[in-house]
């Protein structure tokens, strides 16, 4: 369930439709207009079923919850990557100088020079490490606010339909074929998302 970290890069997307070539166009004729796809109808969950499963990453991707952690978890980010380029961008501007003033400035102020630079791009490593640290610990944070909300509405759901288990589907899900009928992600998504005001 740690799908919050990169938010949005680790969705799992079906491969896009192939469509055929267009139809070539003789002159004077209008193209075609492609109909609309229809959205599929969903499944109806199997009355004598005793298992289902969840796909958490779609949870995630498509709760309110969900959503709200990967705009704090971009925020951060943000913030720490403009932090971390003005860091460089001071270590890019010494540099430069470095290269045009040596040889003209005495070797004491180049020196200094140096181990300005030094200490800088110590600063940098520093500020690289604790960035990776912040997005660590607003991760889990992100991670146990998650479970504490979306558990309680797994079990609740669990007992209100008869079910033995509820298998969460992630990036190591075992599940080789399962029947549509039993995910239940949307109906997670809908009561999680009515606890979220």
């Amino acid at each position: 369930m740690a799908v919050l970290v990169a938010g949005s890069a680790m969705a799992q997307t079906a491969p896009p439709p192939t469509t055929p070539p267009p139809a070539t166009n003789p002159a004077g004729q209008k193209p075609a207009t492609p109909a609309p796809t229809p959205t599929p109808t969903p499944v109806p969950f199997p009355a004598e079923a005793k298992v289902a499963f969840i796909d958490l990453q779609a949870v995630v991707q498509q709760s309110k919850l969900g959503k709200k952690g990967r705009d704090a978890m971009q925020v951060l980010n943000d913030k720490l990557s403009a932090d971390l380029a003005a860091k460089n961008k001071e270590i890019q501007a010494l540099q430069d100088r470095m290269k045009t003033q040596q040889g003209v400035v005495s070797e004491a102020v180049f020196n200094n020079m140096a181990k300005e630079l030094d200490k800088l791009q110590r600063e940098a490593q520093f500020k690289q490490q604790d960035a990776q640290v912040q997005i660590d610990q607003l991760n889990q944070e992100l991670l146990a606010t998650f479970q504490q909300q979306v558990l309680p509405i797994v079990e609740k759901l669990r007992e209100e339909r008869g079910l033995w288990i509820i298998f969460a589907l992630g990036d190591n899900s075992n599940i080789a074929a399962a029947h549509a009928g039993l995910d239940l992600s949307a109906e997670i998504v809908k009561r999680l998302d009515a606890t979220i005001k």
